[in-house]
């Protein structure tokens, strides 16, 4: 769970700048304490600390400067440290370099940090980069968004990801059309193809945007949608609950292969409503909604999604 929240709204060009995101780190190699022939630690005699001896291996700890508290340990000839201030700010001067003002205007940030700062991410919402998707029924804005992700345990690489991002969750899991591109934490990392990736990006936005408004445009009979989610291979109960979250969001976009994909995406990215999950520890249910996003991913990559599709626009 996030320890701190921030979110603003960026009326020009400038970045705002949020200390608890920007705190600094070192790194410090760590020693093994020394004991005496029974096993005891022992004390200096005047500080009372305790008295260190060789190296612990090749190892060294990442501590935040402002409390001491402990994100990770790396081996010091596979990790440099690169902290949060030049690496949000960092992909912030390619934005400022790559969009025009009147994109950046209204450009909503958003910070999240969790487990003492071991996990950090900043997201760029981009209002005024969005397409609508609509219906007769409903309409939907899909706004362009960017997401620096920066974690000091090890857990992941450095990451950028940009697209039509519908979730994004620290244990990993992505949801959406995106493209992402991750490195090792080396000093410049993001800036070596951050442009190109991030045209990249928006290409396969303004495709993808073009492909939902297809799929709201193409109306599919109940039966049709019904006979999709009995060919998924998933349990008896499972199906039902789709069938059942289909029913809602065709209620709120019309009966169409739009309210099939949210239907789906619905079902990777919530543990609650129709599809809890019970919490039983050990990140269950992060791991839960990345077995279900792949399950997502291959469902609308299959047969039968292609054969719902064609079935669709052939009757449409």
């Amino acid at each position: 769970m996030p320890l701190d929240n921030f979110s603003t709204v960026v009326n020009n060009p400038t970045f705002p700048v949020n200390e608890d995101l920007f705190f600094e780190t070192r790194m410090e190699p760590q020693y093994a304490a020394k004991r005496d022939e029974h096993g005891e630690y022992i004390y200096d005699p005047i500080t009372g600390k305790l008295q260190l001896g060789p190296r612990a291996g090749e190892f060294s700890a990442v501590y935040r400067k402002d409390n001491n508290i402990c994100l990770g340990m790396h081996k010091e000839d596979s990790y440099t440290l690169v902290n949060n201030k030049p690496f949000f700010q960092g992909i912030e001067e390619k934005l400022t370099e790559y969009f025009t003002e009147d994109e950046l205007h209204g450009v909503e940030i958003k910070d999240s940090i969790s487990h003492n700062g071991s996990s950090c991410i900043r997201e760029y919402r981009f209002n005024n980069i969005k397409h609508v998707i609509e219906t007769k029924e409903h309409s939907t804005e899909v706004s362009f968004r960017v997401i620096g992700w920066n974690c000091f345990d090890g857990s992941t690489k450095a990451t950028i990801v940009y697209g039509n991002i519908d979730s994004f969750c620290t244990n990993g899991l992505i949801s959406g059309q995106y493209e992402a591109t991750s490195r090792k934490r080396t000093s410049g990392f993001f800036i070596d193809g951050f442009v190109q990736r991030m045209e990249k990006g928006l290409e396969q936005y303004a495709v993808e945007m073009k492909k939902l408004q297809e799929y709201a445009e193409t109306i599919i009979s109940m039966r049709l949608a019904i006979e999709f989610f009995v060919t998924l291979k998933t349990s008896e109960r499972n199906r039902e609950r789709l069938q059942d979250r289909f029913a809602i969001e065709a209620a709120k976009r019309g009966q169409n292969l739009w309210a099939v994909v949210s239907t789906l995406t619905n079902y990777a990215s919530h543990t609650d409503g129709l599809f809890p999950v019970r919490d039983t520890g050990n990140n269950h249910e992060g791991i839960t909604l990345m077995t279900r996003q792949a399950q997502v991913n291959k469902w609308l990559g299959g047969q039968q999604w292609n054969s719902l599709c064609n079935q669709a626009m052939f009757l449409a």
